[in-house]
């Protein structure tokens, strides 16, 4: 059955900070889609022919070096959107947005996103705020990668993913996830992400199954992760205009 996007954008952020007369103009040619887990919506240098509002899915942009020397430089939900560099005169994407978690997103025409950015001063605006959160994720995470433990690192992930989850799928505290994606996001070895799970689950923050992964204790996976989770939480509630959902808020 195909759903209608005009009852759901307003589970994007982006689009629900949009004018309401800029956003009438969009939702009838927005097109929503179900995204599953592993599929990928842009490989690295592949022509961005379209922008995805996540509703509930979530997308993690992927730098690659080498074929199996990966890490991640970007996680996206629906606090923003995939292909905002469209609107900095990109045409390609320079990393590879790979699905992270199944679910819905709103896709739109590239060209659609350009000429309404030309045509709105404020669509501009919120699309480029976001952009420039990203670009300070990105550049975080390189920091992060190049400075932080395993566990640091790995409790930084599961907290960012946590924050994007939908709050159905949160009531379980359980994310499907494999330590070799894992892996591959963290940039490391799969018997180091092994351990670094190990370690979370000794301290009673995690427990681990066959490719699941369930939340115990919120509180001390952040006092476990490094700074980075709260700079970056912070960027995106300023971006956003949202708050950041923390274990004492």
């Amino acid at each position: 059955m195909r759903e209608s996007s005009e009852t759901r954008w307003q589970e994007n952020r982006l689009l629900a900070a949009l004018p309401e007369k800029e956003r009438a103009r969009l939702i009838p040619q927005l097109e929503i889609l179900t995204l599953f887990a592993k599929e990928t919506v842009y490989e690295t240098n592949e022509e961005m022919n379209y922008v995805y509002f996540p509703l509930d899915c979530i997308v993690v942009l992927i730098s690659s070096v080498e074929s199996k020397a990966t890490v991640e430089v970007g996680l996206i939900g629906k606090e923003g959107l995939v292909g905002a560099p469209i609107l900095m005169g990109a045409k390609n994407s320079n990393s590879q947005a790979l699905i992270l978690t199944e679910g819905k997103a709103l896709r739109l025409p590239a060209a659609i996103v350009k000429k309404e950015a030309k045509r709105s001063s404020r669509m501009r605006e919120v699309i480029l705020t976001y952009a420039n959160a990203l670009l300070a994720q990105s550049a975080q995470l390189a920091a992060c990668h190049r400075y932080h433990t395993p566990q640091a690192r790995l409790a930084r992930v599961l907290l960012m993913i946590d924050d994007r989850l939908q709050t159905a799928e949160r009531l379980h505290g359980e994310l499907r996830i494999t330590q070799d994606l894992l892996a591959h996001l963290l940039g490391t070895r799969r018997a180091t992400v092994t351990q670094a799970v190990s370690q979370l689950q000794e301290e009673g923050l995690i427990a681990s199954g066959r490719g699941r992964i369930r939340f115990l204790d919120r509180a001390g996976l952040e006092r476990d992760a490094c700074n980075c989770y709260g700079t970056i939480a912070h960027q995106y509630s300023t971006a956003t205009h949202t708050e950041v959902r923390t274990a004492t808020s």
